[in-house]
């Protein structure tokens, strides 16, 4: 077979998705010749089989064989590629940078050519990558699509119409950026996107997007529609990434048996993988780990995947679940300050944890700007589980009853099980503080029920003891007195000393506040009754609630 015969066959099991057959033709070819055609060939792929090492070994390989050809078209395209690669396995943001640079010095004073479309989308999925403001990667993908369309060059201009749309979304302007999404993705199956790497990336990000405006039906049902087409074509990359997200949807949706089987899958699968999509499918197992009340291994997956944003947000609700309020709340509010005010929806998914941790830190202030801050995105976005989530917000805050009927309302319409239970609790409790039992007992019920359900026996019992706290009479007024000071780290002598009364007396007051609370230390004590505005942070006997 001649050597053009040999890159002809390769070419065709690469279009046929045979990936390990026309990576083996591909060597052969790149290790006869030396033909830099065959090395990138090679390079993509063992980028649909995750071989990052190779990966980027035959891109590098090509892209020092056409530079030293002096083809500096091939050689800009080879590196716009590697700026993409080094990110997505492992290199890092400087490297990723770093070859975007020898991109753009290649082609420095060439007319304008598809290769410059294609340096633009590369930036504008580095500055989507990076976490800034989403307008960064606006205009490089409208210059993209520009270039594209002069150029006749649909993959280009559907890629950059994606991104802008993505970035859009991001931005909070979500009907402008799905309205894009939406016609790439048309354009991208019907086939008028040739390569398959980018009709994936395309309908990866509308999944992206709609995860983001928490358009959580729209997401589920894209996923399965891609994970079924990607399964079948062997893109294995893009499957991966697929189950992933679904496992995350179904950990909203209560479907936590299947969430687990699909993350235990892809966190199998990606063991040797370099791509974030591992660290993402750890990061995700973790929090259904919290939610089932699994914390020591909750614990430990989240610390594997420690720098993800989900995965910190989960550990600070950790970290508060297990008594410390304080450093839960330092958490948050590092996530929220790196997380610029433009990428509205990224702030959006941690300003619902951002109120819970305030409160039971003692910040209502900071609670009631987390809360108008997720109001105002909500409205503007206006899907069912950040409509809940403000609703729910405000419930909290202002112990709104009417907020909390709201919040029960859209995440039941939504279909999200953990949220509404929380949301119907959370409305138990405001019912009962208002001396409405009967309606609060029916709320409580069906929450517990639908914690027992999808399987968090934790909440089943802290729901259970949320209606026998109340039926008691919660805690009595000696009792919150002492949690108030304990609120303001008195030591057991110091409060005895304050209220008049003996150490053992005070023992006893907590002792049988952490029985009627369903707690077992000083700082879970404090915790639950800050949360639920039982003390005031800063309390002593002229600031006590309840009785």
């Amino acid at each position: 077979m001649t050597e053009g015969a040999s890159l002809a066959a390769a070419r065709a099991a690469e279009r046929e998705f045979r990936w390990a057959e026309a990576a083996g033709a591909f060597r052969v070819v790149a290790t006869e010749s030396g033909d830099p055609a065959a090395l990138e060939g090679l390079a993509q792929c063992a980028w649909w089989l995750d071989d990052g090492t190779l990966c980027l070994e035959a891109r590098e390989a090509a892209y020092r064989s056409y530079r030293d050809t002096g083809d500096a078209l091939c050689a800009a395209r080879a590196a716009t590629s590697l700026a993409w690669d080094s990110l997505l396995f492992g290199q890092g943001a400087s490297v990723a940078q770093g070859w975007l640079g020898q991109a753009r010095g290649l082609l420095e004073g060439e007319p304008e050519k598809r290769e410059h479309g294609w340096v633009a989308v590369r930036e504008a999925e580095l500055a989507h990558a990076s976490g800034h403001d989403p307008a960064e990667s606006l205009e490089p993908a409208r210059q993209a699509a520009a270039i594209g369309r002069r150029h006749r060059d649909p993959d280009l201009e559907q890629a950059g119409l994606a991104l802008a749309g993505l970035a859009l979304v991001g931005s909070g302007e979500v009907a402008s950026g799905m309205e894009l999404l939406d016609a790439a993705v048309v354009a991208a199956t019907s086939g008028d996107v040739r390569d398959p790497m980018w009709r994936g990336k395309i309908c990866c990000w509308l999944i992206a997007a709609c995860v983001q405006a928490q358009d959580v039906e729209r997401a589920a049902e894209w996923c399965r529609r891609m994970a079924a087409v990607s399964e079948r074509q062997g893109l294995l990359p893009l499957f991966n990434v697929c189950r992933v997200r679904y496992a995350e949807l179904c950990i909203l949706r209560g479907d936590w048996v299947e969430a687990e089987q699909d993350l235990s899958a892809a966190i199998e699968r990606l063991v040797s993988s370099r791509r974030d999509t591992r660290l993402s499918a750890v990061a995700q197992l973790g929090e259904l780990r919290r939610r089932q009340g699994r914390q020591q291994e909750a614990e430990k997956l989240l610390r594997q995947a420690e720098f993800v944003p989900e995965a910190r947000v989960s550990r600070a609700l950790l970290v508060l679940e297990r008594g410390d309020p304080g450093a839960s709340w330092r958490a948050i509010e590092e996530v929220l300050a790196e997380t610029p005010q433009a990428a509205q929806l990224d702030r959006a998914a941690v300003l619902p944890s951002a109120v819970v941790v305030a409160l039971a830190a003692g910040h209502p202030a900071a609670a009631a700007s987390a809360a108008a801050e997720l109001q105002t995105i909500a409205a503007r976005i206006g899907t069912d589980r950040l409509l809940g989530q403000a609703s729910a917000a405000t419930g909290r805050v202002a112990a709104d009853v009417g907020a909390w009927r709201i919040a029960v309302r859209h995440f039941s319409r939504a279909g999200l099980r953990f949220d509404e239970a929380e949301a119907r609790c959370g409305l138990g409790e405001a019912l009962l503080a208002g001396g409405t039992a009967d309606e609060a007992n029916e709320h409580l019920e069906r929450a517990r029920a639908i914690f027992d359900e999808i399987g968090a026996p934790h909440r089943v019992a802290a729901v259970r003891a949320v209606a026998e706290r109340r039926s008691a009479g919660l805690l009595t007024g000696r009792q919150i007195e002492v949690l108030s000071l304990v609120a303001r780290g008195l030591t057991n002598g110091e409060i005895a000393r304050e209220l008049h009364l003996s150490e053992h007396t005070v023992h006893r007051h907590l002792s049988n506040s952490f029985t009627s609370l369903g707690v077992s230390s000083r700082a879970a004590a404090t915790a639950y009754a800050l949360s639920h505005g039982l003390v005031d942070h800063t309390a002593g006997k002229g600031g006590l609630r309840g009785g």
